[in-house]
């Protein structure tokens, strides 16, 4: 994921990402503070288009909670599946509702958050149904609230009820916020998740330290274990690996980040391999 690169330009991220031996790459959030991409231009998907075939890389999914959100009219929405179908994205990545005001000592109550699920799901149904139409996958990935685990975000999709509508797993998250054991969670929605985002964890819950992929304590072999089982053929996708230096990457000089993004696809190579997969 680009966004690893932050504090830098969206290209000197993809630079890096494809100098570290990645073919594939997954963005749409910021970089230095400003959007990586402006969607409403009528030339942004040739611009950007450009800018992933002079780093031969192809992009595997598009973060888009900014424009998914109950609060944003559809046009928006459709005008990403627009964007992601003419740059070659077949999925867009999203966060589910929020059930926090601080986390993790403020919750927000159930009462207040069915009405806010229940429009998230009304919401995703319509925009399924615009995926569907352009041949793309929305997905949800853990991060409390309607996606908090396996088993809620399960709940979650059988609400929406759009084959289009699909599920991402972050085992980092699950374990982050929720404090589950991971290999536990992941069985229960495998068989309809069209990627992973691959985010380590140490520590109890609510600690911030998430290192470099497979050098936690996330228990890859299993959950890879589990999706070969489950046939995914997904993107295994590298979000976070400032360890317990936190500010999402931001405070790591960027010849150590080059460093730790080239060992994340060491470590996760092979992990997916001793689980079988052919890459």
């Amino acid at each position: 994921m680009s966004w690893i690169y932050m504090k830098h330009s969206f290209e000197r991220a993809l630079e890096s990402i494809a100098r570290a031996g990645y073919q594939y790459v997954s963005f749409g959030l910021p970089h230095e503070g400003k959007p990586a991409f402006d969607d409403t231009d009528p030339g942004e998907a040739e611009r950007i288009s450009g800018l992933l075939e002079r780093y031969g890389l192809k992009p595997v999914s598009l973060v888009s909670t900014d424009v998914l959100s109950p609060a944003k009219p559809l046009e928006r929405a459709i005008s990403r599946l627009e964007f992601a179908k003419a740059i070659g994205v077949t999925e867009l990545l999203s966060l589910g509702t929020t059930s926090y005001r601080k986390f993790p000592s403020e919750p927000i109550s159930e009462e207040e958050m069915k009405p806010l699920n229940e429009a998230f799901a009304d919401k995703y149904r319509q925009i399924g149904e615009e995926a569907g139409k352009r041949g793309i996958v929305v997905t949800i990935k853990p991060h409390t609230g309607n996606t908090a685990t396996a088993a809620v975000i399960a709940d979650t999709l059988r609400q929406i009820g759009s084959p289009h509508v699909r599920a991402s797993y972050d085992p980092g998250n699950v374990r982050f916020y929720e404090g589950v054991d991971t290999a536990a969670d992941l069985p229960i929605i495998a068989a309809n998740t069209v990627s992973i985002v691959a985010k380590d964890h140490r520590g109890e819950r609510a600690e911030s330290d998430f290192p470099i992929p497979g050098e936690g304590e996330i228990d890859f072999r299993s959950l890879f274990a589990t999706l070969h089982t489950a046939g995914f053929s997904g993107p295994v996708i590298v979000e976070r690996l400032d360890g317990a230096a936190g500010a999402f990457n931001a405070g790591i000089p960027i010849e150590q980040l080059d460093e730790r993004v080239v060992q994340a696809r060491v470590n996760l190579t092979r992990l997916l391999e001793e689980a079988g997969f052919e890459l």
